[in-house]
């Protein structure tokens, strides 16, 4: 049976998301498996606390933790939509109402029809009462006034038009027909789509990023389709205000992302002259974003705090595991978190398993023995930063854990983690590691530089480049630390962003932790939580490419010609030792 995600963003909208969720109780899923997520979007007050799952069935609610923008938030929701395994995602505002129950259904009758349909929206009323000339109408009319009707941008002047807007419905617009421009108010999506162009453009925030992902679409060689045999109706701006400093602000330097990106020579030469106008008689806030524009610098405005306080997640603990051809251990694992005292409480907590392409079993394994673990897997091997970013994005505990798959979890460790967790917020925190003979792994470092190496290789210096273990039985803080067991707050997962996907496999957790120290966030070496490792059970799997990915990761992080230097000093340094050490 297809699946069907509905995502919906709400920052500090509850009453207009609860509404929605009561215009849509009647929705028609007969066919198609329906689903709804409700992102919120770094709410004041947390949207679980209205209990949306008792308006309607089969939701879940994701927090983000900060305000993402409606680009990020839409993101969020999306990626998870994805792994929940939806074939298609409809999109649609927190500001609506479902007018027609066959809505969805519709749509997808639509996306069906030719496989080179990439969006389909419907048609689109002003809610009663939420028109932008009131005084116009008839009191009869109210409910029947046109927002959108299809579209087209127009590129001249770097402007989106609805059609019909303020028009009385009249039937005129009551085809279905293939468009120029899609809103992104309300819109279905075939999945694949963002396999081939990615997702939402983040930085723009909010505002165009319809626009900036349609024309991408396009290029890509998808129609945009309008079904004007459904519809639903929209209150309009109900989150950033018609005519805000927003909205001004976003919608000024927005427009011009898009139109120095995509748009004729012709245009962009018209649009740098308005620029220079409104520069010196535009408004305060257009004139900032003309500046930031200048500058470069994209995402929320300047005077938005995305980050106000401490937000209620659904869970506390979300743990994530790739496996990659490790079928035994993986099980092994999930023994150790789920039928010992790890800390780890099922309550509060979620496990989620992506096998990497290794077709092993595994998926037979978790059905029949943990039933309770969300599973998810790879058509082919994508490597450790992209398995594990597609793991945790579909993840909603207030902090992750990432556990290699030749891990074992010893009694009590997962909640020491947490325990020492509430004691250093903004701070990442791992464990002890065991090699299977029970002697200590090293698995701390300094982060890798030449100055270090030297150092190190040279003049005897220790723990200056290569990996050691701290001494003691209190948490200490560590410039770097391998990615086998490490405890990420989310809100440092936010303001960090994704393990870095250049490199296939290594490095990428010394450039994750090169990050945090930029950022100022702290890792510490806890030793009381303990962890026995089958160390370089998964590389094993890969054979001889594995080194060759070392290396690649290696030239990646430094740059060619430091990784050159290094590489010399490291030979150099063996060499020397080598011979000192000959009788």
């Amino acid at each position: 049976m297809e699946k069907i995600a509905i995502v919906t963003v709400d920052y500090n909208g509850h009453e207009d998301t609860l509404s929605l969720l009561k215009s849509a109780r009647k929705l028609d899923a007969d066919n198609f498996c329906l689903k709804w997520f409700l992102v919120d979007n770094g709410s004041d007050t947390p949207l679980e606390d209205q209990k949306p799952e008792k308006i309607i069935d089969n939701i879940e609610v994701l927090q983000t933790g900060t305000n993402k923008g409606y680009a990020g938030g839409c993101n969020f929701g999306i990626k998870y939509a994805l792994n929940w395994g939806a074939d298609y995602i409809l999109l649609i505002n927190n500001d609506t109402l479902i007018g027609d129950n066959s809505l969805v259904k519709k749509l997808r009758e639509v996306m069906k029809a030719d496989k080179k349909i990439g969006i389909v929206s419907p048609k689109i009323y002003f809610a009663s009462g939420y028109e932008f000339y009131k005084e116009r109408y008839k009191p009869q009319d109210k409910g029947k006034v046109l927002w959108y009707a299809g579209g087209y941008f127009d590129k001249r002047n770097v402007l989106v038009v609805h059609r019909g807007i303020d028009e009385v419905d009249s039937g005129a617009f009551d085809k279905t027909e293939e468009i120029d421009f899609i809103s992104g108010c309300c819109l279905l999506l075939r999945s694949s789509i963002f396999e081939k162009i990615g997702f939402f453009e983040e930085k723009l925030f909010a505002y165009f990023e319809d626009v900036d992902f349609v024309i991408r679409a396009k290029e890509a060689g998808y129609k945009m389709y309008y079904c004007g045999n459904t519809f639903l109706f929209h209150k309009v701006s109900r989150t950033a205000g018609i005519g805000s400093t927003l909205t001004d602000y976003l919608l000024t330097r927005n427009r011009l992302y898009v139109g120095m990106k995509y748009l004729s020579l012709r245009t962009k030469f018209a649009l740098a002259r308005q620029t220079f106008h409104l520069l010196l008689r535009g408004r305060r806030e257009q004139k900032k974003a003309i500046r930031d524009y200048l500058r470069q610098k994209f995402g929320p405005p300047p005077w938005i705090k995305t980050e106000k306080k401490a937000k209620k997640y659904p869970l506390k603990l979300s743990i994530v595991i790739v496996n990659y051809r490790t079928p035994n251990l993986t099980e092994r694992l999930l023994e150790t978190i789920l039928n010992q005292p790890s800390g780890y409480d099922n309550q509060n907590g979620e496990i989620v398993v992506l096998d990497n392409g290794s077709n092993d079993g595994i998926d037979e394994i978790i059905v029949k023995k943990f039933p309770e673990v969300k599973f998810i897997k790879n058509r082919e091997n994508t490597g450790f930063a992209k398995g594990y970013n597609r793991a945790i994005n579909f993840t909603k505990g207030e902090f992750i854990l990432m556990l290699n798959s030749d891990i074992e979890i010893l009694p009590g460790s997962i909640s020491t983690l947490l325990k020492e967790a509430k004691k250093r917020k903004d701070a990442v925190l791992v464990g002890k590691l065991l090699l299977t003979d029970g002697s200590v792994q090293n698995s701390c470092f300094k982060l890798p530089t030449i100055t270090g190496a030297i150092k190190e290789y040279f003049f005897n210096r220790k723990n200056e480049y290569r990996m050691y273990h701290p001494k003691g039985n209190t948490p200490t803080e560590v410039e770097g630390a391998v990615m086998a067991n490490y405890l990420i707050p989310r809100s440092i997962w936010n303001k960090m962003g994704e393990l870095s996907e250049n490199s296939f496999m290594y490095f990428e957790d010394i450039e994750y932790c090169r990050r945090l120290k930029k950022a100022g966030f702290k890792i510490y070496y806890c030793p009381n939580a303990k962890f026995i490792h089958h160390h370089g059970a998964s590389s094993k799997k890969i054979g001889e490419r594995s080194y060759e990915y070392l290396k690649k990761g290696a030239a990646l992080y430094h740059g060619r010609i430091k990784y050159l230097i290094l590489c010399f000093i490291l030979w150099l340094g063996q060499k020397i030792s080598s011979s000192q050490k000959t009788p």
